[in-house]
């Protein structure tokens, strides 16, 4: 049995490439795993930094990509395009002046780092055949 431990992603991925597995099939199913868990935080707290649910459909705008050259992107689709208003602030015409940003996905990604993590360790332990 191989004995690992993983103290950053950095060490995560050297450790990786030397033991020579399917490397990129893990790391895709590590990649998507980390993603739908930061998916599933970010519907389930997007009202709860001041979005108000007008029509609901909030969390439904929320998704993720598919990986490719070792990345992944969780965030809104363009249905959701004020999303990104909510996070960054944006100006309003009509009313002139800057309405301030109401993040949510920042905050959401800083708590959730560590369960991302888990849930790469988790998935790579598992394509790797190691015991916990």
């Amino acid at each position: 049995m191989v004995e690992v431990e993983f103290e950053g992603i950095d060490e995560l991925i050297e450790e990786l490439e030397a033991i020579d597995a399917d490397l990129p099939k893990i790391k895709k199913e590590a990649l998507k795993a980390g993603a739908d868990l930061f998916k599933d935080r970010l519907r389930e707290s997007v009202y709860s930094y001041g979005l108000q649910p007008h029509s609901g459909n909030a969390p439904e705008y929320i998704d993720r990509s598919y990986p490719k050259n070792d990345e992944i992107y969780v965030g809104n689709t363009p249905d959701g395009f004020y999303l990104y208003f909510q996070e960054m602030g944006f100006y309003n015409v009509r009313a002139r002046r800057f309405i301030p940003p109401k993040p949510f996905m920042s905050i959401t990604f800083e708590r959730s780092t560590d369960e991302i993590m888990d849930e790469y360790v988790r998935v790579l332990r598992k394509g790797l055949r190691m015991n916990e």
